[in-house]
Protein backbone atom coordinates (compact mmCIF):
# COMPACT_ATOMS: atom_id res chain seq x y z
CA UNK A 1 0.00 0.00 0.00
CA UNK A 2 0.81 3.24 -0.62
CA UNK A 3 2.25 5.67 1.61
CA UNK A 4 1.11 9.30 1.19
CA UNK A 5 3.61 12.11 1.92
CA UNK A 6 4.14 15.82 0.83
CA UNK A 7 6.91 17.09 -1.53
CA UNK A 8 8.12 19.24 1.68
CA UNK A 9 8.36 15.87 3.66
CA UNK A 10 10.34 14.24 0.65
CA UNK A 11 12.73 17.06 0.71
CA UNK A 12 13.50 16.75 4.14
CA UNK A 13 13.78 12.93 4.71
CA UNK A 14 14.66 12.02 1.80
CA UNK A 15 17.59 9.70 3.46
CA UNK A 16 15.03 7.37 5.43
CA UNK A 17 12.48 7.80 2.37
CA UNK A 18 15.24 5.86 0.25
CA UNK A 19 15.67 3.30 2.61
CA UNK A 20 12.74 2.48 3.40
CA UNK A 21 12.10 2.52 -0.42
CA UNK A 22 15.12 -0.28 -0.85
CA UNK A 23 13.22 -2.04 1.96
CA UNK A 24 9.63 -2.58 -0.38
CA UNK A 25 7.93 0.37 0.45
CA UNK A 26 6.04 2.75 -1.86
CA UNK A 27 5.10 6.59 -1.40
CA UNK A 28 2.73 9.10 -3.66
CA UNK A 29 3.46 12.19 -3.13
CA UNK A 30 1.12 14.69 -3.45
CA UNK A 31 2.02 18.69 -3.56
CA UNK A 32 -1.66 21.00 -2.77
CA UNK A 33 -3.59 17.81 -2.28
CA UNK A 34 -2.89 16.86 -5.76
CA UNK A 35 -0.80 13.49 -6.27
CA UNK A 36 2.39 14.38 -8.38
CA UNK A 37 4.54 11.15 -8.59
CA UNK A 38 5.26 7.58 -7.17
CA UNK A 39 8.10 6.17 -5.65
CA UNK A 40 8.61 2.58 -5.71
CA UNK A 41 11.48 0.15 -5.16
CA UNK A 42 13.49 -1.07 -7.82
CA UNK A 43 12.41 -4.43 -9.49
CA UNK A 44 15.30 -6.68 -11.18
CA UNK A 45 14.42 -8.75 -14.43
CA UNK A 46 13.92 -12.77 -13.36
CA UNK A 47 17.21 -13.63 -15.01
CA UNK A 48 19.31 -10.90 -12.87
CA UNK A 49 18.16 -12.42 -9.84
CA UNK A 50 20.47 -15.16 -9.63
CA UNK A 51 17.85 -17.35 -9.30
CA UNK A 52 17.87 -20.12 -11.99
CA UNK A 53 14.81 -20.10 -14.16
CA UNK A 54 12.99 -23.47 -14.66
CA UNK A 55 12.08 -24.77 -17.63
CA UNK A 56 8.40 -24.60 -16.92
CA UNK A 57 9.11 -20.82 -16.18
CA UNK A 58 10.74 -20.32 -19.87
CA UNK A 59 7.74 -22.23 -21.89
CA UNK A 60 4.62 -19.70 -19.80
CA UNK A 61 6.88 -17.24 -21.46
CA UNK A 62 5.98 -18.40 -24.62
CA UNK A 63 2.92 -17.67 -26.50
CA UNK A 64 1.99 -20.86 -28.55
CA UNK A 65 -0.80 -18.75 -30.28
CA UNK A 66 1.70 -16.07 -30.93
CA UNK A 67 1.64 -17.01 -34.94
CA UNK A 68 5.75 -17.80 -34.36
CA UNK A 69 6.70 -19.90 -37.39
CA UNK A 70 9.12 -21.88 -35.78
CA UNK A 71 7.98 -22.09 -32.45
CA UNK A 72 9.29 -25.94 -32.81
CA UNK A 73 13.08 -23.92 -33.28
CA UNK A 74 12.19 -22.03 -30.01
CA UNK A 75 11.29 -24.70 -28.00
CA UNK A 76 14.49 -27.02 -29.02
CA UNK A 77 16.29 -23.74 -27.56
CA UNK A 78 14.35 -23.88 -24.52
CA UNK A 79 14.70 -27.72 -23.74
CA UNK A 80 18.33 -28.85 -25.67
CA UNK A 81 19.98 -25.19 -25.74
CA UNK A 82 20.32 -25.45 -28.96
Amino acid sequence: MLEIIGVKQLYKDIQKIAKRTAKGESFLVVSRSKPIFEINPHQQPKKQRGKKRTLLEEFEELQFNSGEKDLSKKIDKIVYGV
